[in-house]
């Protein structure tokens, strides 16, 4: 038996709200990117979520919207 990890959703949504979902969906992906980035920055890779949110949380918040 296969297991699953993660569960498709499929959701209905109308045209404007597909475009509003595409562009969230794109700013979560800029924004899991930005920090992936800065924690593997440098000779160590730092793990603490504490520490990533710390350092890249107010960055990440001022910064222009997919501007990498």
């Amino acid at each position: 038996m296969e297991k699953r990890r993660t569960v498709p959703v499929k959701l209905d949504v109308d045209r404007a709200d597909a475009a509003l979902l595409e562009a969230t969906i794109d700013e979560f992906l800029w924004a899991a990117n930005y920090v992936t980035r800065h924690a593997f920055d440098g000779e160590c890779v730092t793990t603490s979520k504490a520490t990533l949110h710390d350092d890249t949380f107010f960055n990440e918040r001022t910064a222009p919207a997919m501007s990498e």
